[in-house]
């Protein structure tokens, strides 16, 4: 009853004094008089007193309190249009350690193991011109002490080249790959374009992306968060109302000279009907199979998840087409292209926070399934294992981690605050269902500094030998990254 009581006691105790400095007459009185603010309430200590004048005395200054909208910002929209460049990114340094699975087990020795490093980073350089124009760059260097085996073509001005190209090899130290530039322009701020290398983001999965045919590489597993490298092309983006978007994609990437018919063609219709976005989608491209798609993301209506204020969230993300787009590789005959028969492939996930130890969002949990309609139901690597040059052939060009199978399952667990506020912990794992083999890792994340990240991941590869997850002969890696952003 009490502290009913002094709820209303205290609203009025804070109310009355700011009413009265608001009113005209206050306020004119004040100023016609010079007088500062009324000082403590007696009672208190010297040092009180001394520490509430002088406190009275800095906010009721003339000297320090500004005229009305002094302290309001003019030419707003003219600080926006200014033209100015940015420049951001982030550097890393990565050492991993693999475990051979023989090595384990006994049967084999130190070699088993391999030890790499690699030093790489981002340059971000953000151009902001007027009326909404910008340009974009991402360069990524990296490095690896010692090289990595490279082979490559030359022609030399002698008799020795009318055999045809020499191939060379030698280790590569430092490699430079533009991930993405390109410029961004309007008109009338309704139609939007963008020109130039860039990775496009449609779709609703976390780690699968079905309807995703545009970018040529998929998130990795052991780096969720890593730039992802852009393909060349026009993206547009015409805003019809609030709730209706409409992207198209005239993808570039693969026209040399002039063949223009390799020009692939893409375009997604994005709704919004209340706390639910939908879309549908479709891909094009002369000399093959059509694909249509479509994708949901909406929070799922279980009262009993929400009583928290949160909710369990749906994403969901399919594909069908009559035919695949990707050819495939067969044991004995060697590539070949599916035909005649529908290709579905769907991604479903569900995602929720939760509340831990009175900290918000402190646990996420994200689990997915993905079912891929082309998708090997063989052991390939096994059927491939007694002959090398077939299997480097399938290695190299028909195989992508994570799309490989007819079954995926992933399973993601992050939990903020782990121990301190500057240290996260997260759990996640993947799985090939088709062929029984998976990867499980640990992470350690820890901040001490802003903009600085030590990171630390064990993790293991699990199933039997010559499978997705098994076939490099590694059963066990430790991940140690460092990075720096800025």
């Amino acid at each position: 009853m009490r502290t009913l009581l002094a709820v209303p006691v205290l609203v009025v105790c804070l109310a009355v004094p700011g009413l009265w400095a608001q009113s005209p007459g206050a306020a004119d009185a004040g100023a016609a008089t010079g007088t500062a603010a009324p000082a403590a309430a007696s009672g208190a200590g010297s040092a009180d007193q001394g520490a509430a004048s002088d406190e009275n005395d800095f906010f009721g200054s003339a000297a320090v309190e500004a005229p009305q909208g002094a302290a309001e910002k003019t030419g707003v929209a003219e600080s926006v249009e200014n033209e100015h460049v940015g420049l951001s990114g982030q550097l890393q340094a990565t050492s991993t350690y693999s475990v051979g699975r023989t090595y384990l087990q006994g049967s084999g020795n130190l070699a088993d193991n391999s030890f790499a490093n690699v030093v790489g980073g981002d340059f971000l350089v953000d151009m902001r011109l007027q009326k909404g124009f910008k340009a974009f760059l991402d360069l990524n260097i990296g490095y690896v002490p010692g090289g990595t085996p490279t082979t490559h073509d030359f022609i030399v001005s002698s008799p020795i080249s009318l055999a045809g190209p020499i191939v060379a090899s030698e280790n590569v130290a430092t490699a430079l790959l533009v991930k993405e530039v390109f410029i961004d322009f309007n008109v009338a701020n309704t139609v939007y374009f963008r020109a130039g290398k860039q990775v496009l983001k449609w779709g609703t999965g976390y780690f699968w992306n079905p309807s995703d045919l545009i970018n040529i590489e998929h998130r990795s597993f052991t780096n969720l968060n890593a730039l992802l490298d852009g393909v060349f092309g026009l993206r547009t983006d015409v805003v019809f109302a609030p709730w209706w978007h409409l992207y198209t994609f005239t993808n570039l990437n693969e026209v040399t000279g002039s063949n223009v018919w390799d020009t692939a063609f893409a375009a997604r219709s994005e709704f919004l009907a209340g706390s639910t976005e939908f879309a549908v989608s479709s891909w094009l491209k002369s000399g093959k199979v059509p694909v249509f798609g479509g994708d949901v993301s909406t929070p799922l209506p279980l009262d009993w998840w929400a009583k928290d204020g949160k909710t369990l969230n749906l994403t969901a993300e399919g594909t069908i087409s009559y035919g695949d787009i990707q050819d495939k590789f067969d044991p004995v005959t060697g590539p070949y292209a599916v035909t005649n028969r529908f290709v579905p492939k769907l991604d479903v996930g569900l995602s929720r926070s939760f509340d831990v130890l009175n900290v918000s969002d402190r646990l996420m949990v994200q689990v997915e399934f993905f079912y891929n309609g082309d998708g090997y139901d063989q052991d390939m690597f096994g059927l491939l294992a007694s002959n090398p040059m077939k299997l480097a052939a399938f290695t190299s060009g028909f195989f992508q981690s994570g799309y490989y199978g007819q079954y995926y399952a992933a399973a993601f667990v992050t939990v903020s605050d782990f121990g301190t506020t500057n240290m996260t912990l997260s759990l996640s794992g993947i799985a090939n269902l088709s062929d029984s083999s998976g990867t499980a890792l640990a992470g350690f994340s820890w901040s001490p500094v802003n903009n600085f990240t030590l990171a630390l991941q064990l993790g293991s590869y699990l199933g039997p030998v010559e499978r997705e997850y098994t076939f490099s002969g590694s059963s066990l890696l430790a991940i140690l990254t460092a990075t720096v952003n800025f």
